[in-house]
């Protein structure tokens, strides 16, 4: 960072970049190892000369080696702290998160991220039961969005409460608030459809309204934060 301190609209447009990048940088990738799968053994020669490949590739693309994502992907080291290696640490927390039972943040002790992994998995278990044909675009979506709302938060949370970083944790959590309200009107458009029944669109309904509630609620807590510089 510039030794600024971002607020959440400064974070938000960084976010915006970092999606752009890494849908190109993903949709490159793609298209290199469609024709390219990867060649030997992590370490071997023939793995070496893949990656100096690949390395080149993007170059040839417009993407420098040099770029911290490109950089972290593809297996190179580097001290450099800019934002974007700021940014993917975070990201990279939530990774972390699932996998340690003791962990820097304590994700898992936050009851909006329990609220809300708890309704994801709820969720993605009942869709998972029903039948192919009825899995069509909305169900997908409302899948997509209500499992957002989780991995926002940890996004978040792992940014930490630091005044620099707050700004970014907001960011986050306004993205986890727009998933739950995209879930919630998704859910309106399925409600017609005859494997939603009453009683499981009531119980969809209430408990994203009450995490979407919750995360509105978290947001202005870290906006007061902010404005007073607390950490």
């Amino acid at each position: 960072m510039d030794g600024e301190i971002w607020d959440e609209e400064r974070w938000e447009a960084f976010l915006k970049e970092h999606d752009r990048r890494l849908d190109r940088y993903m949709s490159l990738l793609f298209r290199f190892m469609t024709d390219n799968p990867p060649a030997g053994d992590e370490g071997s020669s023939a793995r070496k000369a893949w990656e100096h490949e690949l390395r080149q590739f993007l170059i040839s693309n417009g993407i420098s080696p040099d770029d911290a994502l490109p950089r972290m992907l593809a297996g190179q080291d580097s001290d450099e702290e800019d934002d974007d290696v700021l940014f993917f640490e975070a990201e990279q927390s939530y990774l972390e998160h699932e996998e340690r039972d003791q962990e820097l943040h304590h994700v898992r002790n936050i009851p909006l991220y329990v609220d809300s992994h708890k309704l994801a998995i709820r969720v993605l278990n009942w869709s998972n039961s029903l039948p192919g044909r009825v899995k069509d675009s909305t169900l997908v979506q409302f899948c997509s969005h209500i499992t957002q709302i989780p991995a926002n938060v940890a996004k978040g949370h792992g940014m930490g409460l630091e005044l620099e970083m707050i700004g970014g944790n907001i960011a986050c959590l306004k993205r986890a608030l727009a998933a739950a309200n995209a879930a919630l009107e998704l859910l309106r458009e399925l409600k017609p459809a005859g494997y939603v029944d009453a009683a499981l669109y009531l119980s969809f309904y209430e408990d994203t309204y009450e995490i979407r509630n919750q995360v509105g609620v978290y947001v202005q807590v870290l906006r007061r934060r902010f404005d007073l510089g607390i950490e």
